[in-house]
């Protein structure tokens, strides 16, 4: 019976270990109820943040954030995680999923430096048009007054 016990941790230990872990790729993109667009949005994921793929459902990824919500994401706003700890090992190459992550925010020293460098960049109306947020049922609405397909 212990030897059981102890091969069920394993086997649960390998499965876990085994996940691949996805970044979301995109600025912000919302966990859905079901796979589609139009239903209800349990929690939001910002540009860097961590997921693991639960199932796949078409063009659909049921995942399970950080914080442990589980939902729908469509594939397109999820990468791939590639990247490796090599990247923070002295002489070695490769990146690690922070140097990634911060990566997909636009952080770089290129754009570091031109940012830094504009005193015309308008921070104000930037966080104003990354602070809207549309509520699926007005989308709904739009779409079907619209009679957009």
């Amino acid at each position: 019976m212990k030897k059981r016990h102890i091969f069920v941790f394993f086997l649960s230990l390998a499965l876990a270990l085994m996940a691949k872990t996805w970044l979301v790729k995109v600025v912000k993109t919302n966990v859905l109820s079901q796979p589609d667009f139009l239903s209800e949005r349990l929690s939001s994921l910002k540009k860097g943040d961590r997921v693991t793929i639960v199932e796949e459902k078409g063009d659909w990824r049921l995942v399970q954030s950080a914080a442990g919500v589980k939902g729908y994401v469509h594939q397109s706003a999820l990468l791939e995680s590639k990247s490796s700890l090599t990247g923070i090992i002295p002489g070695q190459k490769g990146a690690s999923d922070n140097e990634v992550a911060l990566a997909a925010k636009g952080f770089n020293e290129e754009n570091e430096k031109k940012i830094r460098g504009s005193r015309d960049f308008n921070f104000a109306d930037l966080e104003w048009v990354m602070s809207r947020t549309v509520v699926p049922a007005d989308l709904k609405k739009f779409i079907n007054e619209g009679k957009l397909k």
